[in-house]
């Protein structure tokens, strides 16, 4: 009785050892490199042996490949051995393989291996001790094995296999830009234009457009010669025209064809309809669209705006390529975009905001502590957090701001003067900088 139990435990112990060496190695190899190598540099021994063990994959492999087979022989030696002396030769083979065959398979390979994917980084740093000892331990068998495969390797790839993919994961790359800046050499810019190149993928038409109330666009019987002073005015290339309701947009004006029509030689005069030179192709997308795939139509196309319309059909804002480029790169200014764009400093740690204004491009000028909602622009935020439209004057204190509305109408807010705290010191300013990047990452 008491050679069972030893017999038993003897089983369980190579079942554990064999756990050990195929979960640690599928979890050295699902570990994200960039991640221990930051450690590694950060002073980690673990990291640095796994980075070890990673950069000699043949003999990683060697090791918990003759590790495990070990293991496995062992336990299924003992196993047989002692079902023969309870059950007899024949039955006790039998039992034996019932009972070894899912023990293997569900304790020495299954159930570790799910465990340690999960968990990958984590126990790849603590089970890199083992596997290194386990290599050393068995190293004539190990090094006779890696020689095998490492010239086994290259005789199938051309010398090829050995070759570490220069490729970094996603989510390594999200690792690398939560890092601080005198932790890695990628500068805040290029941070923020990889986070904004990561996340384009879940940017739909409806988050970048410019909602009809701010479109600003023309009736179909709109004269040529007050159509020039608009287009004057806004310094626009390119209007919606419109039937009836500003929602039936029928066509597109270009100013190089207004102008075309103003000077030509034989145009028409300035009191005619603009529908004398009004582009009648339209390239209207559903507000649901992925933002990267209407870029790519657009491209192919040859057209640089399009008009947004909801499941009814009606018109319900205009995107451009340049909104669709801001996305990426951030705001993007020309020489007839309003001086200061959408806001200027009025004073010390005050900022006139207009409205319409996004959140991300709000935190990119000043540190604001605004939660995530259902709402995109300053404005949406206001109404949120107010629940009405407010009048001149009024004002809201969230987080670490003071809002002034200071103008607005019966439909909604116009422009918010933005007050911050006065600080002691710098260090006071980078620690409500950092709550906001805090904020931006999750």
């Amino acid at each position: 009785m008491g050679n069972n139990l030893f017999s038993v435990f003897v089983i369980f112990v190579c079942l554990g050892l064999e756990g050990l060496f195929s979960g640690g190695e599928l979890a050295l190899v699902a570990s994200d490199i960039n991640r221990i190598r930051q450690k590694a540099r950060a002073g980690s021994r673990s990291a640095k042996l796994a980075l070890k063990l990673l950069d000699r994959p043949e003999w990683l492999m060697a090791t918990t490949s003759t590790g495990s087979n070990i293991c496995v022989v062992t336990s299924t030696v003992i196993a047989t051995s002692m079902f023969m002396s309870m059950f007899g030769a024949v039955r006790g083979e039998f039992v034996s393989a019932v009972v070894m065959i899912p023990l293997v398979l569900v304790m020495g390979e299954i159930i570790p291996k799910s465990i340690f994917q999960q968990h990958a980084e984590f126990i790849a740093l603590r089970v890199s001790w083992f596997i290194w000892a386990a290599s050393w331990a068995l190293y004539p068998v190990v090094f006779v094995i890696s020689r095998i495969s490492r010239g086994a390797v290259y005789i199938f790839t051309g010398g090829k296999g050995g070759a570490r993919s220069p490729y970094i994961t996603r989510d390594g790359l999200k690792f690398l830009l939560r890092k601080e800046r005198d932790e890695s050499d990628i500068r805040s810019s290029e941070k923020e234009m990889i986070r904004r190149i990561l996340g384009f993928s879940e940017v739909t038409v409806s988050r970048i457009m410019v909602p009809l109330s701010n479109v600003t666009a023309l009736q179909e019987n709109a004269t040529l010669g007050e159509t020039g002073v608009l287009v004057e005015e806004k310094g626009f290339s390119r209007i919606p025209v419109y039937r009836d309701r500003i929602y039936n947009i029928t066509g597109i004006l270009h100013c190089f064809d207004l102008l075309k029509a103003l000077h030509g030689k034989a145009g028409p005069s300035e009191d005619d309809q603009i529908t004398s030179c009004l582009r009648p192709t339209v390239f209207y997308v559903p507000e649901t669209k992925p933002a990267g795939e209407l870029l790519f139509e657009l491209q192919r196309s040859g057209e640089q705006m399009a008009i947004v319309v909801d499941e009814y059909g009606g018109a319900v804002g205009i995107v451009t390529i340049e909104d669709i480029l801001e996305e990426i790169v951030g705001e993007i200014e020309d020489e007839y975009d309003k001086e200061g764009g959408s806001y200027k400093r009025v004073g010390p740690r005050k900022y006139l905001f207009d409205a319409q204004i996004r959140i991300d491009r709000l935190r990119e000028i000043i540190p604001l502590e605004i939660p995530a909602g259902d709402y995109e622009t300053l404005g949406g935020f206001l109404l949120h957090k107010m629940g009405k439209i407010p009048e001149r004057s009024e004002t809201l204190r969230q987080g670490n701001a003071i809002y002034v509305i200071e103008d607005s109408d019966m439909k909604s807010i116009k422009e918010v003067l933005v007050v911050l705290p006065a600080v002691d010191s710098d260090a006071g300013y980078r620690s409500q900088k950092q709550k906001t990047q805090n904020l931006k990452e999750h």
